[in-house]
């Protein structure tokens, strides 16, 4: 083990000199003793690359520094026109304005590629990674945030058009929803401190409809506090208060604290005394597993940066739901995925799974679940979540999407991490190898003859809301395990829920 890790070191060292100077790094010519030479590098430092060099935003009367969040694969510029979607995606999700051309800049939906950003700074030794994301980051919260909410153009129906410098919006009106968690909120509270405060009151003040009862909605018209209360889903709910979390850490401002109580509180109360599962939403008959695990995983995660007596009441909440998941009916043995729906009130399963490979809006893959469970098992060190990992990896074991199905990159993101974890928890070979077989089919399948991958298998331009930022994520992680660098640790690959 010893050895193993010095040789580890030695090769990140050996890597970050070879990327310093624009140079492959051919191990097989250094060392003679069957270290294989890992694939996915190329890939993961040609997509950094191209959008440092491409894809930021130099048009427009401003010349941010943002990330475009599409691109013309040939040409690696804008696009000029409104491509076909790939299959499961809304059009008033996608980045630019309604019915125009893709040219618009979403952080929420970059946040992989910037976390990518920030671990090639430490793989490469080059600040021009890491610099490159902190400057679009304090440009996006110094520029873009709403006086009047101080909400932020990004999420899922917003972003900001790079060619007119202003809000692109797919919606009639401009509506403020997460897409994903923020995870980035302590580099954020760094370079923009004010502007993140500003962000973290405007989710208390115009997203929450009733600071007594704690209702609130996913929707918030940006520019005006003015939320319906009902559309309360788990997984939203999570993301607030992982950022009022880590706005009370840096502010030490106990408003944060009050919010996090309050919309806590609302969950508390909404688990069923006798299943113990949650209502999708106000008033619905129905619970979903897999927004309330993302729920658990937040609220672990803002147990960390509060005190008690709210720093317990959040750790017991989410251990109360990992009773609640893992007790549920997932027979990945036998049915390839999660149960994802059931009656709240007996617990009975409505039949909904999750699949493997057919993504789509509103929807879970088994990839993207189990994933879920890497995080909680990392978090709780539970066996009940590494046999759920690994019959997770197994049911993706030779497996492939079937002619019909449009795969996005995420999906096979999820699937590589996946298998690594799996390798991980049970040092099992043949998890490795798979994970292995899904980076190098990856490549073949959605970079073929362009740096950036494809939006889908069936579409031919690049679209970040597909997860072309978790796909790449995952390929560095490979690269990792492969030459069995420990000197640097990819980001976790765990916020698409």
């Amino acid at each position: 083990m010893y050895r193993g890790r010095i040789l580890g070191i030695c090769v990140a060292v050996l890597a970050a000199v070879s990327a310093s100077r624009g140079e492959e790094l051919d191990l097989k010519k250094i060392f003679q003793d069957g270290i294989p030479v890992s694939p996915f590098a190329k890939a993961f430092y040609g997509y950094a690359d191209a959008m440092l060099e491409h894809g930021r935003d130099t048009y427009g009367p401003q010349k941010t520094g943002l990330f475009l969040s599409a691109l013309d694969r040939q040409t690696l510029s804008p696009l000029q026109d409104r491509p076909p979607a790939p299959a499961g995606i809304r059009q008033s999700d996608r980045p630019g304005p309604t019915g125009g051309p893709l040219v618009g800049a979403n952080p929420q939906l970059d946040e992989n590629l910037l976390r990518l950003m920030y671990f090639l700074k430490d793989l490469s030794a080059q600040d021009r990674y890491s610099q490159a994301a902190d400057s679009a980051i304090k440009w996006f919260l110094e520029n873009a945030q709403s006086p009047q909410t101080g909400l932020l153009p990004w999420g899922e129906h917003l972003s900001w058009n790079v060619m007119t410098d202003e809000i692109a919006c797919g919606t009639e009106k401009p509506v403020h929803e997460f897409a994903r968690p923020w995870l980035l909120w302590p580099k954020c509270f760094e370079l923009a401190p004010e502007q993140s405060k500003k962000f973290a009151l405007g989710l208390w003040n115009s997203q929450i409809a009733d600071h007594q009862t704690g209702a609130f909605n996913r929707h918030a018209n940006l520019q005006e506090s003015s939320p319906e209360a009902g559309m309360d889903f788990a997984r939203h709910a999570g993301f607030y208060i992982r950022t009022w979390a880590e706005a009370y850490a840096y502010t030490g401002d106990k408003t944060f604290l009050t919010a996090i109580d309050t919309l806590l509180g609302r969950y508390e109360q909404k688990r069923h005394p006798k299943t113990g599962l949650i209502e999708v939403m106000s008033g619905s008959a129905n619970a979903n597993s897999a927004l309330s695990l993302s729920l658990a995983i937040d609220c672990d995660g803002a147990a960390r940066k509060v005190p008690e007596p709210l720093r317990t009441r959040l750790r017991r909440f989410a251990l109360r739901e990992d009773e609640v998941f893992c007790s549920l009916p997932h027979d990945l043995k036998n049915s390839k995925g999660f149960a994802l729906s059931f009656d709240l009130a007996t617990g009975e399963s409505d039949g909904a799974l999750t699949s493997l490979w057919d993504a789509k809006y509103g929807a879970f893959t088994t990839g993207a679940v189990a994933m879920m469970c890497v995080s909680r098992y990392h978090n709780t060190g539970s066996t009940k979540y590494r046999d759920l990992i690994v019959a997770a990896a197994d049911a993706y074991a030779d497996s492939m999407p079937t002619d019909g199905v449009d795969a996005w990159p995420m999906t096979f993101g999820h699937a590589i991490s996946l298998e690594l974890a799996a390798f991980a928890a049970t040092a099992r070979q043949k998890y490795h190898e798979q994970a292995f077989k899904f980076g190098e089919n990856a490549i073949r399948m959605f970079f073929d003859n362009s740096v950036l991958p494809k939006a889908s298998l069936k579409t031919d331009h690049y679209e970040s809301i597909t997860g072309a930022d978790t796909l790449v994520l995952a390929l560095a992680e490979l690269h990792l395990c492969t030459l069995h660098i420990t000197a640097v640790r990819a980001p976790v690959n765990t916020i698409d829920r």
